[in-house]
């Protein structure tokens, strides 16, 4: 068994990343009534420190995860949902949405962590969950050392980072890349959001729902957007034109 852990790895995924981040889009919103997540970033990282409509990842570069490294953690950092006790976020395999690895369920809550670990093996790329303060891991088998984010919700379904894949072409998961600057509030208070670090906002309703995006918000250190492997790009050139419309623009 092999680390993925190398120089020569070590430093392409980190300019694959960095391609990948490159890429802003304007993400939209609805009016729910409820708190903004502009509001919710004002609070966590300080006023005007990061965008929610003009630093979001466009569609699709925020799609295809790995960790930089080996080892990545993740945080919920924000959880305004009334399906808060049955949401399931976790990992899944890009190419088979059925191959998933579960982080968090309606048991955790904002503050509770994960770590997680992926590694190459002689029957593959294999991602590991283990929660802090637990001692056992889980496991999944992956076709590639990329990954992407899934959510599922009782009564509404599972959405994925691959927009392609939701049943309502709805993007329901916006991504943002880490500002330097330190968490002023929440779990991470006082702790840096780093360039290597993301935090990933979701909408839980199928349709769209009221578009609020804080749903489930997730911070995840040491794990960066990839460009997708050639396979599942075809995939979803192919799925492309059957996916409906999109939350998000250019």
């Amino acid at each position: 068994m092999t680390n993925k852990v190398s120089t020569v790895r070590f430093a392409m995924l980190a300019g694959l990343g960095l391609a990948a981040t490159q890429a802003n889009a304007l993400c939209t919103f609805g009016g729910s009534g409820e708190p903004a997540l502009q509001g919710s970033f004002d609070a966590m990282l300080g006023a005007n420190t990061l965008s929610a409509t003009n630093a979001c990842l466009e569609d699709g570069a925020d799609a295809g995860w790995t960790t930089v490294g080996s080892i990545g953690q993740i945080d919920i950092v924000l959880e305004l949902s009334g399906n808060a006790s049955s949401n399931v976020f976790g990992v899944y395999d890009l190419g088979n949405p059925n191959a998933r690895l579960s982080i968090f369920d309606g048991a955790d809550a904002v503050g509770d962590q994960a770590i997680l670990r992926l590694r190459q093996t002689v029957n593959g790329w294999r991602v590991s969950v283990q929660e802090v303060g637990d001692t056992t891991w889980t496991h999944q088998f992956i076709s590639t050392s990329a990954f992407g984010f899934y959510l599922s919700v009782q009564g509404q379904g599972t959405f994925y980072s691959q927009s392609s894949r939701n049943a309502d072409g709805v993007d329901h998961m916006y991504a943002y890349q880490g500002t330097n600057t330190p968490f002023l509030t929440g779990p991470l208070s006082g702790e840096i959001f780093t360039r290597q670090d993301y935090i990933l906002a979701w909408e839980d309703t199928l349709g769209g729902g009221d578009g609020d995006y804080q749903d489930f918000v997730a911070h995840v250190q040491d794990i960066s957007p990839v460009p997708l492997p050639t396979p599942v790009l075809l995939l979803i050139s192919g799925l492309v034109g059957l996916a409906g419309v999109s939350r998000r623009t250019t």
